[in-house]
């Protein structure tokens, strides 16, 4: 299943170019933290002057890998080539925080 990722947008790095650069975090089913560096658009979803107000809701295209019960294993190499700032792709995450979109799912 293709599917979108909550992610907190916390900062805005450099917006003095298109798309821009921000700083994304998202907390995992073990209320661990994931730091994020990528377009603006890519993590947030919306072009730099529609953010009004950090943190804002952001979302990354992820591939839904195994169903865990109460939680989600997902990875966001497939798609969007995304990595945290240590270099992980795969992450479980409560299934509250996963959605199903428009433009990545079909059915």
């Amino acid at each position: 299943m293709i599917g979108e990722c909550e992610v907190q947008i916390i900062e805005i790095l450099d917006d003095s170019f298109y798309p821009g650069i921000c700083r994304a975090v998202l907390e995992d089913y073990y209320n661990q933290k994931h730091y994020f560096i990528d377009k603006i658009p890519v993590l947030a979803g919306v072009h730099v002057d529609e953010i009004f107000k950090l943190p804002f809701v952001g979302y990354i295209r992820v591939e839904v890998i195994n169903d865990l019960g109460d939680a989600f294993e997902i990875n966001m190499e497939k798609l969007d080539d995304i990595e945290s700032e240590k270099g992980c792709y795969r992450f479980v995450v409560s299934k509250e925080k996963i959605r199903c979109c428009d433009t990545c799912c079909r059915g």
